[in-house]
């Protein structure tokens, strides 16, 4: 589209200058915003509807849903295009992720995408340092962690 007004943002730029141009796009003054993450949330410009995100498999399924949300908040139709490189042999959790992003795409998905991360990364222990682990062990590694705690205590 040779007539398109473009610009772009990013992390680097001063708060007045990301401020300048996303007030511009809002205002219909800039058709194609290319962006870094940055717009993953505080967005809400109901007339873009389109997005496109480079290097899709990078990114955590959390990530990628939040990302999806800045757009389709009209009624118009918004399509999402999550991009990655064809001579990059995926890994079997980036296919987990974009498959989940693909599958869930009706309103108020959050829960099942928030339940599908939960199941690819795993919990974590949530009173220690490290932040991710099995599923199925972080309730009872919990329970586990304050009995020995009250046991000490009495």
């Amino acid at each position: 589209v040779p007539d398109a007004r473009v610009d772009f943002a990013h992390g680097q730029m001063s708060e007045r200058e990301l401020e300048n141009v996303m007030y511009s796009f809002v205002n219909g003054d800039i058709d194609v915003l290319v962006s870094t993450t940055i717009i993953e949330t505080g967005l809400d410009i109901s007339n873009v509807n389109t997005m496109i995100i480079h290097d899709s498999d990078r990114y955590g399924l959390s990530q990628l849903y939040q990302l999806r949300g800045r757009i389709g908040r009209s009624n118009r139709t918004a399509y999402a295009f999550l991009m990655y490189r064809k001579n990059v042999m995926l890994k079997e959790t980036a296919e987990k992720r974009l498959a989940a992003i693909r599958e869930y795409t009706d309103l108020g998905s959050g829960f099942k995408i928030a339940m599908r991360d939960l199941e690819l990364r795993g919990a974590g222990n949530l009173l220690g340092a490290q932040q991710h682990g099995h599923m199925n062990a972080v309730g009872y590694d919990l329970y586990c962690k304050m009995l020995n705690e009250a046991v000490k205590e009495a």
